[in-house]
């Protein structure tokens, strides 16, 4: 990266965004075959990499369905491509060309998409994304990287340079504070947040990217282990069997997004039978009009953190 650039990153708090697309910067030095597609986005990091790398960097405009079919082209060729939108345009609006050029076609293209769940909080519901799970683990071979922290954020980016199928990467937009500074096994799916707290605990929140914030704020103040589910499909066996190891009887499975094939769905499916009670917990199946930001409508669905600690102590 240029010196004014890289001095204006070292000195903010990075997003997820900023996180990702400057290891994908970094690793574009080493790699002639990462290329970037963009939907009319940009930010400093791009700035750099669109100086450094003029004919790898390709902004396509406010194109979402033509920017995966560029990337086919590209990754036919032998390209390591990443394509770049808002999540819910993304995902939705060119759903038949990722369908199409991803999955039937095995194409190794990583779709990354900024603004999962109440990301774009005070945008609307055309910005909202409540379903972008549910679509994309409808497709056969799609891999979903659900991104927590700007850690996660890098290990993702670095991951996703040698994957050799499709791979949907859901960022959220606001800046979030990093949840553990352990190293964690990038292959199993999940990781357990401060393993430290499961000394008699007996309930376990399963959630995914912005919501891990809701769940630690969560086990601050009642005894309970968090779990982040960072990839879909993960080691579903492997959690389960982890979890009733440490005597856990009870899982919560918390998430910013529409109960039907959510992350919920998600589990009950992998893990039945289970001798471990499960509860799911989303938002409530219809769009979302009322303005205020993202907590004000995370307490009207009763996914915050002070309505799920009334629900698992038994206030409500």
């Amino acid at each position: 990266m240029g010196k004014d650039t890289k001095n204006v990153i070292l000195n903010q708090k990075l997003s997820q965004r900023d996180a990702f697309w400057s290891e994908v910067g970094v690793q574009m030095a080493h790699d002639e075959d990462i290329v970037i597609v963009v939907v009319d986005m940009s930010t400093p990091v791009f700035d750099e990499i669109r100086v450094k790398y003029p004919h790898r960097f390709i902004n396509v405009g406010i194109a979402e369905q033509n920017a995966i079919s560029v990337a086919a082209g590209l990754a036919m060729k032998g390209k390591k491509v990443f394509v770049y939108a808002i999540a819910s345009f993304m995902v939705l609006r060119c759903f038949e060309q990722i369908r199409v050029n991803c999955s039937i076609m095995g194409l190794p293209i990583t779709i990354v998409g900024v603004g999962a769940g109440f990301s774009y909080d005070d945008s609307g519901p055309t910005h909202h994304l409540f379903e972008d799970v549910a679509v994309m683990r409808s497709l056969p071979g799609m891999l979903i990287h659900s991104v927590s922290d700007n850690t996660m954020s890098k290990t993702v980016a670095q991951k996703s340079i040698e994957l050799t199928v499709p791979n949907y990467v859901r960022l959220d937009r606001h800046i979030t504070n990093e949840l553990s500074e352990e190293q964690f096994d990038s292959k199993s799916g999940f990781r357990i947040i401060d393993e430290n707290s499961n000394q008699d605990v007996s309930s376990a929140i399963i959630t995914t990217g912005y919501m891990n914030k809701v769940a630690v704020n969560v086990s601050k103040e009642v005894k309970i282990l968090v779990v982040d589910v960072y990839q879909i499909p993960c080691n579903i066996k492997k959690l389960f069997d982890s979890l009733i190891e440490v005597g856990i009887k009870k899982i919560y499975v918390l998430e910013e997004n529409f109960l039907p094939g959510g992350l919920g769905s998600y589990v009950l499916e992998m893990s039945n039978p289970t001798p471990i009670e499960i509860e799911l917990l989303a938002m409530d199946h219809k769009w979302v009009y009322e303005y205020g930001g993202r907590e004000a409508n995370q307490k009207l669905h009763g996914i915050d953190a002070q309505s799920l600690i009334r629900k698992i102590s038994g206030d409500e």
